[in-house]
């Protein structure tokens, strides 16, 4: 999704929605952000179509700069190898417990 056409025009308005970090701004600095972040991860949803609309999401989205982004991620461990399997753990069970009905 992150390499479509749609999520590239998405990204480019909330840039120009908001061109500066919110997470310095709300310290009282003047950093531009170059990194959109989803508020919700969209890979915590349960099914495709959720993780669209979390992606999709204007009102999910926060405009940052490279530093705080990389420190969200880091605070919340979402990109760490032990999250991407636990997520792709938690997808196979529940397409095997819907095939299996």
């Amino acid at each position: 999704m992150l390499n479509s056409k749609r999520w590239k025009q998405l990204r480019e308005w909330k840039l120009n929605e908001s061109p500066l970090c919110e997470l310095c701004a709300e310290k009282g600095l003047v950093v531009a952000a170059v990194d959109i972040h989803h508020k919700i991860p969209c890979e915590s949803s349960r099914t495709v179509q959720e993780m669209e609309a979390l992606c999709f999401m204007p009102s999910n989205l926060q405009s940052l700069c490279i530093s705080c982004h990389a420190n969200l991620h880091r605070l919340g461990q979402s990109h760490t190898k032990q999250a991407h399997k636990q997520r792709e753990d938690e997808r196979l069970a529940r397409w095997i417990e819907r095939h299996e009905r």
